[in-house]
């Protein structure tokens, strides 16, 4: 096998390999409303120390 034959053979699995990789992400990745479902914000307003904001200026 020629040089020219084996690093064609190789830079085409390196990219089959990339795009398999992109294809398994976009598989694997959940709905956004799947990851906000599971987020839950914390509540500033329970806070000890919290404060309302000063009125704003006219």
């Amino acid at each position: 096998m020629s040089v020219g034959k084996t690093f064609g053979w190789t830079l085409g699995g390196l990219l089959l390999g990339v795009l398999a990789g992109f294809a398994g992400e976009l598989f694997r990745r959940q709905p956004a409303a799947k990851v906000q479902q599971r987020y839950v914000a914390p509540q500033a307003a329970r806070t000890p120390d919290a404060r309302t904001p000063a009125p704003a200026a006219r």
